[in-house]
């Protein structure tokens, strides 16, 4: 990376590095340097074990009375794949990333997967280099708006999924199946199937509500009771 690109990134991240060669480690694939030492795979075993410490110790100072259950589901929420790929992409982090030909042609730099990826090597790379203070902050300066009312809304499709993941290692499907309003007035219908076997249909004004309903209407069906 040259000077202008790793000021650009820092900008975004509101750190600045003293080791730079930390970052460029965060931001190289190894499709361009397939040693362990030369991309950003150790650096995300080590973000991911930062994240999920600082996401944690978050929700359970500022949730005192949420059970053990609740906790786990609102993390999983806050550190999903989908979640820190919006963050990577909000930090520009994919403008950034080098990737090798190869990976370029097929538009890797913007899969949700190597996103999440990056984000948590950065995460790490700032740990490293400024200590657990610094990357703490990143890390909560950077958490997606929720609140606590969230978790009811993403219990009914984990429970879904943790069941047929249980049950045949593979997770149901979602799909729009209409769209109509204006574009201040949505709605949307969303359909769940498995294994082409129609579970349940929902609407709602966002297709996460629409999913949820789905998935709710799906375990209702299937007589499964959310925990």
């Amino acid at each position: 990376m040259d000077k202008q690109a790793v000021q650009a990134v820092e900008r975004k991240l509101g750190y600045t590095f003293t080791n730079h060669r930390l970052l460029e480690l965060a931001l190289t694939h190894r499709s361009v340097s397939r040693e362990p030492q030369g991309n950003y795979e150790r650096l995300e075993f080590l973000g991911d074990a930062v994240l999920q410490l600082v996401v944690s110790t978050y929700l359970y100072q500022k949730y005192p009375n949420m059970l053990e259950g609740e906790l786990a589901k609102a993390r999983s929420l806050l550190v999903r794949e989908s979640t820190l790929a919006d963050v990577a992409r909000e930090l520009e982090l994919d403008r950034y990333l080098q990737v090798g030909e190869g990976e370029k042609r097929t538009g890797a730099a913007q899969r949700d997967s190597l996103l999440c990826d990056v984000l948590e090597s950065v995460y790490g790379a700032v740990y490293l280099d400024g200590g657990f203070h610094q990357a703490e902050q990143l890390i909560l300066e950077n958490l997606p708006e929720w609140d606590a009312g969230d978790i009811a809304v993403l219990d009914a499709k984990s429970t879904l999924q943790e069941y047929f993941q249980q049950i045949a290692k593979k997770t149901p499907v979602y799909s729009l199946v209409e769209e109509t309003g204006p574009d201040h007035d949505k709605r949307f219908v969303v359909e769940v199937r498995f294994d082409g076997e129609f579970l349940g249909e929902g609407s709602g004004t966002t297709k996460k509500e629409a999913e949820q309903e789905a998935a709710r209407k799906a375990l209702a069906k299937l007589g499964i009771q959310e925990k």
